[in-house]
């Protein structure tokens, strides 16, 4: 089971009450904002050079393994179709699995593109499944139906009333287990203006996508924290708290009354956070550099992980709408948390270069597929691919001291 902790910085009063209220479809379309974060064209020539220099399935599933936890920035749409064009069928699903986090998002006429690269109707069914909570615009999800014969489409039919799409600002959330680690320091009551020139500042922005992945994109064993940290750390619950109407009207109540105020403690919120061992999921969103030295926080933070008794995933948010000069250091602070644990970063910031490459420090052009680290990472991506899945592209499982351990192995050719 997947687990999520939210953190969030706190600021000055915002007056959030009834914002969450607002016909949700229409108020993205609106106020979108700019995300940037994934990859550049020279990462993509990269990739797509080695998958097709790359003869057997299992070596282009390690390839774009290896891409993935060199650098936390993820995939487009487009991006994605690219490199389905280097897969079979059966591997565009698995590598659709693969993905998880690192997919940016689909729109539904890039779903379509996609779906159609895989010629089995079954596996067809099985990539939406895959895809559903990625899908940026449901409201156009009709547009897929055509795409499977009469007998899927009761399934079909399912799926698509089912999909909530992904959050804005923290993209697809597939972990059940998890802690929204919140930025409220003074620098979140920072306004700006969106596309359709309506003025937000960041925090009351941040409280109602919030309130709409809580009410609209979340599953019933849903468990989650909040975690807001200003100059010091604020906890909502003790622990991780199912999603049970009660407590989601009580999370509600909660991000309403958000302050923006303080200095930016990053160190102990994250600290705080992975105290936690029952999260196995963190979204971290700020708003500007730590008060803390930045290589103090990330030393620390390494320690902090290596202590845990089980992996948490930190995929982290720079939310700098507002700002008026392009200052790297913020984003590549919060890449690096991302990169240390395999998470994905995401930026919204529209002055920071859509094809800015974040974490490729310690990627080889010849990397050791081989190497504990990687086949840690490796194991963990593919715990939750069906075993069947994995045997069909030369992959399998084992079932080790009772719990599903990922073993890569060649299959004879």
């Amino acid at each position: 089971m997947l687990s999520f902790i939210f953190l969030v910085t706190q600021k000055q009063s915002t007056g959030l009450h009834g914002l969450h209220l607002v016909n949700s479809n229409a108020w993205e379309r609106h106020h979108e904002l700019p995300i940037n974060g994934v990859r550049s064209e020279r990462q993509m020539h990269r990739i797509m050079s080695k998958l097709a220099k790359s003869k057997q399935s299992a070596d282009r599933i390690q390839h774009l393994v290896y891409e993935i936890k060199n650098s936390p920035q993820a995939f487009s749409g487009d991006q994605v179709i690219a490199l389905a064009s280097y897969f079979s069928g059966t591997e565009i699903v698995l590598t659709l699995h693969l993905l998880d986090n690192h997919l940016f998002g689909l729109r539904c006429d890039q779903a379509v593109k996609l779906l159609q690269m895989i010629p089995a109707s079954e596996e067809r069914l099985e990539a939406l499944q895959v895809i559903d909570e990625n899908l940026l615009d449901p409201v156009n999800c009709f547009q897929l139906r055509h795409l499977f014969p009469s007998n899927l489409l009761p399934q079909v039919d399912k799926i698509l009333a089912e999909a909530r799409g992904q959050s804005h600002i923290y993209g697809s959330i597939n972990s059940s287990r998890v802690i929204f680690l919140i930025d409220t320091s003074s620098s979140m009551s920072t306004e700006f203006e969106t596309r359709c020139g309506q003025n937000f500042n960041r925090l009351q922005y941040i409280v109602h996508d919030l309130h709409k992945l809580l009410h609209h994109r979340v599953q019933s064993n849903f468990k989650f924290n909040i975690i807001h940290f200003d100059t010091h750390v604020h906890r909502w619950k003790e622990c991780l708290t199912l999603a049970t109407p009660h407590h989601l009207k009580q999370a509600e109540h909660y991000l309403d009354h958000l302050e923006a105020k303080g200095q930016t403690n990053t160190h102990d919120a994250l600290q705080e956070a992975l105290c936690d061992e029952e999260a196995d999921t963190i979204y971290l969103l700020s708003g500007g550099e730590p008060s803390m030295d930045m290589n103090t926080i990330l030393s620390d933070l390494q320690v902090w992980l290596q202590q845990r008794q089980h992996p948490c995933v930190i995929h982290t948010i720079a939310f700098l709408m507002g700002h008026t000069s392009d200052d790297p250091k913020p984003r590549k602070f919060m890449a690096k948390i991302a990169a240390m644990t395999g998470g994905v970063f995401r930026c919204m910031d529209p002055c920071t270069p859509i094809h800015q490459e974040f974490g490729d420090d310690l990627y080889s052009d010849d990397p050791d597929f081989n190497d504990d680290e990687f086949l840690d990472f490796f194991q963990e991506r593919l715990k939750d691919v069906p075993a069947q899945l994995l045997g069909n592209v030369g992959l399998q499982t084992q079932q080790q001291n009772s719990s599903l351990a990922a073993t890569v192995k060649h299959t004879a050719h």
